[in-house]
């Protein structure tokens, strides 16, 4: 690989001892992909040190130690507490503690402590031709696919980006991996982020690592949609971008997106394609009761927020329902300050920040820290609007889990018992 002076300052050491280790791990990570060179990133998403495991916690501790302090603006994914309400989410204060270590830990590096899987509704909005890490799958897919950054799917990686500035130059990094491989057209209209996010769950077997290019969208997705579109390609796929003509930077054509190479077989998404995904997640029939509602996968926007209070507004919760609203802490504070937290709370929802369902203590496919004692999860019934939440809750809770729409979910919330809704086109 070709470094330049600085980076070869960094991996002699010159730097400190954290920039030295984090720049061995990326040269190699480039030789092991044939990186050229490595580019200068304005941009990082990183690994949140996760609660769950005393070791994720103590390598930020060891960076700390060294004088780690990273290099361009960054922010943490998603962990296991919710900073403000874990004894509101019965988290054990073990858990709790240690993740204050790691939030105290980010600090130190100079990173926010979003704690959130879209840092971009939290004002983090990498513009076109921007060269970033994440290590959350949906912010690559979105900041790939909406705004037209670069970037790869990274694992602990993105820390060392971070503490560096530099990254390998490949993958999506490169010209030639941002272009069309499989041409899809919808042929049912989608009318909410749910649909969407069937449309992802639906797709993503079907391209793999591809990167699938969208015609036939009966009106403009809304960027909430797009948000949940990507989440769910990168659920079931290995989705790192999709492109939609006239939305995703710079392509304006369906030509223009496949560029010098020559457009595959369509794949025609109808109403049975949606539809199928609803049904795997529909093991109880309509009525059924159900004892716990999430709404917020991947963490709500502003805008998601209003709607939820909107449906919320002057109605209240079932006593025997919990309901959870994710949302990133800024997108709280911002939805405190305009009035909505209060009408959540007044309703009998729960907002919660830093963690989710399938992230937090409820998760039981993990394999936690053994001097953290988790408390058997109480979800039998668990009702959400998120493809991505639904296929993660069953897996990792093993609690039943059913899908519907956000409408639906806010009316199964307030009548205790399932409410379907899928409107067929």
């Amino acid at each position: 690989m070709r470094l330049t002076y600085e980076d070869l300052e960094m991996l002699d050491g010159k730097q400190g001892e954290a920039r030295r280790r984090a720049m061995e791990g990326l040269v190699q990570l480039g030789e092991a992909f044939g990186a050229e060179d490595l580019v200068s990133i304005g941009y990082a998403h990183v690994h949140p040190g996760m609660a769950m495991y005393a070791q994720d916690v103590e390598l930020l501790e060891e960076l700390v130690d060294l004088g780690a302090h990273v290099a361009v603006p960054t922010t943490a994914n998603v962990t296991n507490v919710d900073t403000e309400n874990w004894k509101q989410t019965g988290a054990p204060e073990s858990l709790a503690r240690l993740h204050m270590r790691g939030v105290r830990a980010h600090k130190a590096l100079g990173c926010v402590s979003a704690m959130t899987c879209t840092p971009y509704w939290a004002g983090h909005w990498p513009t076109w031709n921007m060269h970033m890490t994440s290590i959350e799958s949906g912010v690559t897919v979105f900041c790939n696919s909406v705004l037209g950054a670069r970037s790869n799917r990274d694992g602990f990686f993105s820390v060392y980006a971070a503490l560096t500035g530099r990254y390998p130059r490949f993958g999506y990094h490169l010209d030639e991996n941002r272009a069309g491989t499989h041409l899809v057209t919808v042929e049912t209209r989608l009318d909410n982020t749910t649909d969407f996010s069937c449309l992802g769950y639906h797709l993503g077997p079907l391209v793999g690592t591809g990167v699938p290019v969208f015609t036939g969208f009966s009106r403009r997705p809304s960027l909430d949609e797009l948000d949940a579109l990507g989440a769910g390609l990168a659920t079931t796929g290995g989705v790192s971008m999709f492109i939609v003509p006239g939305i995703t930077p710079p392509y304006s054509s369906t030509e223009q997106a496949f560029g010098r190479r020559r457009p595959p077989a369509e794949i025609r998404v109808g109403n049975s394609d949606i539809d199928r995904v609803y049904e795997s997640f529909s093991s109880s029939p309509p009525g059924s009761r159900v004892d716990f509602v999430h709404i917020g996968c991947p963490h709500a926007s502003f805008q998601e927020m209003k709607e939820y209070a909107a449906l919320l507004s002057d109605r209240t919760v079932h006593p025997d329902v919990e309901m959870w609203i994710t949302t990133s802490g800024a997108v709280k504070a911002l939805s405190a300050r305009e009035g909505l937290i209060k009408t959540l709370a007044g309703a009998g929802a729960t907002v919660i920040t830093d963690t989710c369902p399938m992230s937090c203590h409820f998760a039981r496919t993990t394999s936690p820290d053994p001097g953290i004692l988790l408390p058997e999860p109480r979800i039998r019934r668990m009702v959400v609007d998120s493809a991505k939440q639904a296929k993660y809750s069953r897996d990792m809770i093993m609690c039943e889990t059913l899908l519907t729409t956000t409408t639906s979910a806010v009316a199964t919330a307030i009548s205790g018992r399932l409410v379907t809704g899928r409107a067929h086109p």
